[in-house]
């Protein structure tokens, strides 16, 4: 970073002043693969993180998309505590009361005819359970012959080496390559490639039959689900494709025979203005899966939720072969019931779309950087592309460490943005922007909004003239 200053000792100075990723040292040298940015968290309170300095920043990012309610809500703690004082853990020879009750509060506002719930500890386990489901769901159907699973290039599954295998994400894959399923992919739905001469709708409707295509490649008759989020990733992270994409999609899973698996592992729990994303497309997935603001992070809880008549596969007999120590942990349980009436008490599903609104209303503001190629999303989710040049839509050269210089002046400005500092894993070819998600908590208020996007607003100012961009 110092070698960007070309000799400027004020520009060394605030360099110096900056926060850089933590040293693996003194009390953190037994913390294997450990690299957060050198600021300490002490406590959080609604929005706010405040670290062991007294330092104040902004939740920007929700943590990884995650914390839809604010941090500490003392509702939260009394739910944990009232279970705990009851207890903690159930022998899975007993039956679980907070298991069954956090199944029906999600039924209650799930998609329509998706009812039974499978409760796991995390977005991975979550999409683990969803494959499993359904390749046992064929085997009981009398279809053992269907086993693949098609996915998004680029998408994101989770970290698990079968999650890793569905998402098709080059970057992250290769060091595992040879211990991966090869699973099918197919593109995403992408504004950027749209040819000029096609609308949204046209585009959406040639984009899923892509899907057609490939199923029609592999044999339908071997094809048993195809999985996808209901918003892009990677290059695409935070598109948001028409409805007219999804009723496609929804119609050729139908003709083949092949099941909807919908991760709503980011757009769940209100995250983009509805309980859950897909309810803005008027189309139901047969299996969805959820974690992250299904307990606001405040316990580890995921979930898989599954349509009446695949369910029916297994109450007429089919036993699923699954398992993990803590599904239905009855203190996460408590805490997921916790957030689905704070989200109904507090109506922060239309809180949501009126911040949401708020603060798309800004993004030409964040548009006018050079350095910014799109902002995207909906409700409380925005994806900023950030690039070095408009022109290229390329991100910075990963020596220039430009993604570790914005997070250290976003935490100067007292913005806290989820990262994986992967900027310098990146490959030349890549030309496409990184994205910065925008994803604070779900009660944030109207002058919080302001004041993040001003924060924003000046931290990229900042960057974009510490690294140089032409035009600034």
């Amino acid at each position: 970073l110092h070698a960007m200053t070309k000799g400027d000792p004020a520009m060394s100075d605030r360099l110096a002043n900056l926060p850089a990723p933590l040293e693996a040292e003194g009390v953190w040298k037994n913390v294997f693969s450990y690299h957060p940015m050198d600021v300490e968290l002490a406590r959080a309170e609604g929005v706010h993180l405040f670290d062991t300095k007294g330092n104040r920043y902004i939740d920007a990012s929700g943590g990884p998309m995650a914390v839809n309610l604010g941090h500490n809500d003392p509702r939260m703690r009394a739910a944990v505590e009232a279970q705990m004082r009851d207890f903690a853990y159930v022998h899975p020879v007993l039956a679980n009361r907070p298991r069954a009750a956090l199944c029906n509060a999600i039924a209650e506002v799930a998609p329509e005819g998706l009812n039974a719930t499978y409760l796991v500890s995390g977005g991975s386990e979550a999409v683990e359970t969803a494959v499993k489901i359904a390749r046992q769901y064929w085997v009981g159907a009398g279809k053992p012959e269907k086993h693949k699973v098609i996915a998004c290039y680029e998408s994101y599954h989770g970290m698990t080496l079968g999650t890793m295998a569905l998402s098709g994400n080059a970057a992250t894959m290769r060091p595992f390559d040879p211990m991966l399923q090869k699973w099918p992919h197919v593109r995403q739905y992408s504004d950027h490639l749209k040819p000029a001469h096609l609308d949204r709708d046209e585009w959406a409707v040639e984009c899923a039959r892509d899907l057609e295509r490939l199923i029609h490649c592999e044999g339908a008759h071997s094809v048993a689900a195809f999985i996808v989020t209901p918003h892009g990733c990677g290059s695409e992270y935070g598109v948001v494709a028409p409805a007219r994409y999804w009723e496609e999609v929804r119609r050729i899973c139908d003709e083949y025979e092949v099941l909807l698996i919908a991760d709503e592992v980011v757009t769940g729990f209100g995250r983009t203005g509805e309980w859950f994303g897909m309810q803005h497309f008027g189309v139901a997935p047969d299996i969805m899966t959820m974690a992250k603001g299904i307990s606001s992070c405040f316990l580890p809880l995921g979930a898989v939720t599954v349509s009446d008549a695949i369910n029916e596969v297994f109450r007429a007999g089919t036993p699923f072969i699954h398992g993990f120590t803590n599904g239905g942990n009855a203190l996460s349980c408590a805490a997921g019931l916790q957030v689905i009436d704070i989200i109904k008490e507090d109506g922060l599903i239309a809180h949501c779309r009126e911040m949401g609104e708020r603060l798309f209303a800004q993004k030409e503001r964040l548009l006018a950087h050079p350095t910014v190629a799109d902002a995207r999303g909906w409700g409380l989710f925005m994806v900023l592309e950030m690039v070095e040049s408009k022109a290229s839509r390329e991100y910075f050269a990963p020596e220039k460490q430009a993604e570790q210089l914005f997070q250290s002046l976003a935490l100067k400005n007292g913005l806290v943005f989820y990262s994986t500092l992967y900027g310098a894993r990146r490959r030349p070819l890549f030309r496409r922007g990184l994205p910065l998600w925008v994803s604070p908590p779900l009660t944030i208020s109207a002058s919080e909004i302001d004041e993040l996007v001003d924060r924003l607003d000046r931290t990229l100012g900042e960057w974009e003239r510490m690294l140089g961009v032409a035009g600034v």
